[in-house]
């Protein structure tokens, strides 16, 4: 069998920070290193080992391609600027690295992963709306002539919405970054009903950690009882609740789009078939009706709005297209 080379070497930066060794084979295909691959997806380097040595865990399996199958490729190093020059290492293609990806982002929507996979399903799915959006930036930009510099793209277009709250000064009362409920009303500038009303929506996506007396009395608290929220869980109450500063989060994370968007498309069926791939398993919506109005596209876990400026939403009357965005945002808060 014919040894396969890694004849061009360069540094991929996808996400801000997170820098991984890329390689293209001999034969056009695209590849990255096994310690990239891992800092991509935001797992340890063991773990990913294991995936590709035992398969991937249970909660994935539902998600993943049937007859998948994550082989490790060893590959010898010819490039020349590559620091492995004339060394042999492992590495996964493209197609590896979106099955795994995508997998995680489905199990997020189906609220399948344990507790320690959140932080790579969070990352997952960040990472894939970042390359989704990343796609479209560079299809349009080529097909008007220019050269989009990919890499930068979807840099600008990843964050980490848990440290995005943090930017925008959101603060833990107790240890290990487990947030009360003061320290989320007092963030989204929302009284204490509005929250519980929103939990009690959410309470299957949303579950709440009993903090015990000594974690109670360590931030000055005096009840006997009380509910801490993890930091994930937080950034899906910001991202779900329509408050100003929620509103800010969304177009941070997902664009300029806050809770109503304006995608400039000439055909909603092109969103369409974009969105059902970015917001797989996140309960996605098509003429979605809220009150006596219909939206273009409803996200339901995210309770996100989103609506085309396409052919019937140029004859709108301003003010009464205010008066519906007032209403829907009134419905889905």
């Amino acid at each position: 069998m014919t040894e396969r080379k890694a004849v061009y070497y360069g540094q991929v930066e996808l996400i801000p920070g997170i820098v991984g060794d890329g390689y293209v084979l001999d034969d056009d295909t695209a590849v990255m290193s096994e310690r990239g691959t891992a800092n991509l997806l935001g797992m340890a380097n063991t773990a990913l080992q294991n995936m590709a040595t035992t398969g991937v865990p249970k909660s994935l399996k539902p998600f993943i391609d049937k007859g998948f199958s994550m082989t490790t490729t060893l590959i010898k190093v010819t490039a020349k600027n590559s620091h492995y020059k004339g060394r042999k290492i492992v590495v996964y293609d493209s197609n590896s690295i979106e099955a795994i990806l995508r997998a995680y982002v489905m199990a997020v929507g189906q609220n399948a992963l344990q507790k320690n996979q959140m932080h790579i399903g969070r990352r997952c799915v960040l990472l894939f709306c970042s390359l989704a959006k990343t796609a479209l930036d560079v299809a349009i930009k080529e097909a008007c002539g220019l050269s989009p510099n990919i890499q930068q793209t979807a840099q600008k277009n990843y964050i980490d919405a848990v440290k995005l709250i943090k930017e925008f000064g959101f603060t833990c009362s107790a240890p290990n970054d487990i947030a009360i409920k003061k320290d989320i009303t007092q963030f989204l500038d929302v009284p204490e009903s509005t929250l519980n009303s929103f939990l009690r929506k959410h309470k299957n996506d949303i579950q709440p950690i009993q903090l015990d007396s000594a974690t109670i009395r360590s931030f000055g608290g005096k009840a006997s009882r009380m509910n801490g929220y993890h930091l994930d869980d937080v950034t899906k109450i910001a991202l779900g609740m329509d408050t100003i500063i929620g509103i800010e989060l969304k177009k941070k994370v997902f664009g300029e789009i806050g809770s109503f968007a304006k995608p400039e498309t000439s055909a909603e069926v092109q969103w369409r078939e974009v969105l059902s791939k970015v917001f797989e398993g996140f309960d996605l919506h098509f003429n979605y009706p809220i009150g006596p109005y219909k939206v273009d596209f409803f996200v339901g876990k995210l309770m996100l709005v989103l609506e085309c400026n396409g052919y019937c939403h140029r004859y709108y009357d301003e003010k009464q297209e205010k008066e519906r965005e007032k209403l829907i945002t009134q419905r889905i808060a």
